[in-house]
């Protein structure tokens, strides 16, 4: 057994202890397990003998040698369980292909920075800015926008166990903020609210809280130019749309209308011609390895016009 699984199967194996005595659900049971490890056990309403039990498979897991990135992989597939338990969407989790592209992208536009600020709009579950944090080489401070109680507590939980640390503005993701970052990220809910295309209210609510140097990716839906308040958008947007990288149809329900990363910055940038990537299908290695290396040419690009 992997070190991921064996994490894994240590924390369901607590998990559905508290499941069974304490009644609790998967996903609060998923929470409380988490916050254990990372401060103390919580021994309310246990007795002796599940006090005991849990304190050995804590152990256990305290002894394991593991990765934060492979916390990540563990926690992600008890996560799902969690949410399948209280019949939770599962859309907020962001598949780990767009994740690591997401990451990717960060890091060679940063990478010859020792520190940066990330904000996820939507931080949901914090599997996304986790996966961006354990992959780049450069210290991340974690932020995160988010309204629902039960993803907060679980966001912060998991982030902790990856020992990475997370600040969550508990709010409406269309709330203002005043603090400015280096990045701003988000797997956008793709919906119409009051006949108002919601990721445009998304980009340009955040567009003022991005560094000069910064850059935004959001994960959209490829109507995104399509909508009937396009217009709207473009005379209210005064930054720079640098392009889509289109990702590969086979992620996506057949039918499905598809998603690409959408790169831009808060800086206007006269005369810089937007630009399109196609991801090619997941298992072609050849083709990907070569998308990458465009990837690359065109953040060179982009730097020099910022």
């Amino acid at each position: 057994m992997d070190v991921v699984d064996k994490f894994y199967e240590l924390i369901d194996n607590c998990c559905m202890l508290l499941n069974k005595k304490l009644h609790l659900n998967y996903f609060d049971s998923l929470v409380r397990v988490c916050n254990d490890i990372t401060y103390e056990l919580d021994d309310s309403k246990l007795d002796d003998e599940d006090i005991k039990i849990l304190e050995s498979k804590y152990q256990e897991i305290y002894n394991i040698q593991i990765t934060n990135e492979e916390v990540r992989q563990a926690m992600e597939l008890l996560i799902v369980k969690g949410m399948k338990h209280i019949n939770m969407s599962l859309d907020i989790m962001t598949p780990d292909y767009i994740n690591y592209l997401f990451a990717y992208l960060i890091k060679e536009f940063f990478k010859n920075r020792k520190e940066i600020s990330i904000l996820d709009v939507e931080v949901g579950t914090g599997n996304l800015i986790n996966s961006i944090s354990n992959f780049i080489p450069i210290d991340s401070i974690l932020y995160g926008v988010e309204n629902n109680k039960q993803l907060v507590d679980l966001c912060k939980a998991n982030t902790n166990i990856q020992n990475n640390t997370i600040n969550i503005y508990f709010q409406d993701v269309l709330t203002k903020l005043i603090e400015s970052f280096d990045v701003i990220i988000g797997d956008l809910d793709c919906k119409n609210i009051d006949e108002k295309y919601y990721p445009y209210n998304i980009i340009i609510n955040y567009l003022n809280n991005l560094n000069e140097d910064g850059l935004f990716i959001y994960l959209i839906e490829n109507d995104f130019f399509a909508q009937k308040q396009m217009n709207e958008f473009k005379n209210q947007f005064n930054g720079t749309l640098f392009g889509l990288i289109v990702l590969p149809q086979e992620l996506f329900q057949e039918g499905f209308v598809g998603k690409s990363l959408l790169i831009g910055s808060s800086k206007k940038v006269n005369n810089f011609e937007m630009m399109a990537i196609q991801m090619p299908n997941i298992n072609n290695k050849e083709k990907f390895y070569q998308s990458l290396d465009e990837i690359q040419e065109w953040i060179k690009k982009i730097k020099e016009s910022i």
